[in-house]
């Protein structure tokens, strides 16, 4: 019988209801684990281009999964080890990096929160004067009715 498995599904266990505190009870019960490669996968594209180790991270947790999966579901898994101290050291280092908030995810978080602009001082520039167009003033009734007696007093100048 191998110790190595059980230690392994003990770490992942630890490291599963972690993510499960995270992401809460899923109405599918999935594991927690799962819930976290779902939000991976759903911010692949930004992740996989800003976020050192992404893939790697990515394809490791992936695989600590199918081996759990393996163990829990498997007749006799127990009893031949399937999987390695490295596997074991990965999810401890997993669950240590969410601790820390330098996972992946949260890595991607931090980044999107930082301003993309530089931060250096720009130098302050002058308001600009604003330009407006001018406003006409209705015409009131006097003017109307100057502008008729023009119109007549024209008229009447041209006809004698």
């Amino acid at each position: 019988m191998s110790y190595l498995n059980y230690e392994f599904f003990d770490e992942f266990k630890a490291l599963d209801n972690l993510c499960r505190d995270i992401y809460g009870e899923s109405a599918d019960n999935k594991l927690g684990v799962t819930l976290y490669l779902e939000d991976m996968d759903k911010k692949a594209y930004r992740g996989t281009i800003n976020v050192s180790g992404w893939v790697s991270d990515y394809n490791r947790l992936k695989s600590a999964r199918n081996i759990r999966n393996e163990l829990a579901h498997s007749r006799n898994s127990m009893t031949v080890d399937i999987c390695s101290q490295e596997d074991i050291d990965f999810v401890r280092s997993f669950r240590a990096k969410i601790l820390n908030q330098t996972d992946p995810l949260a890595m991607l978080r931090k980044q999107s929160a930082q301003p993309r602009f530089s931060t250096t001082p720009q130098p302050k520039r002058q308001p600009q004067p604003i330009y407006t167009t001018p406003v006409k003033k209705p015409v009131g009734c006097f003017g109307i009715v100057a502008a008729f007696l023009i119109v007549i007093a024209c008229i009447i100048a041209f006809l004698l």
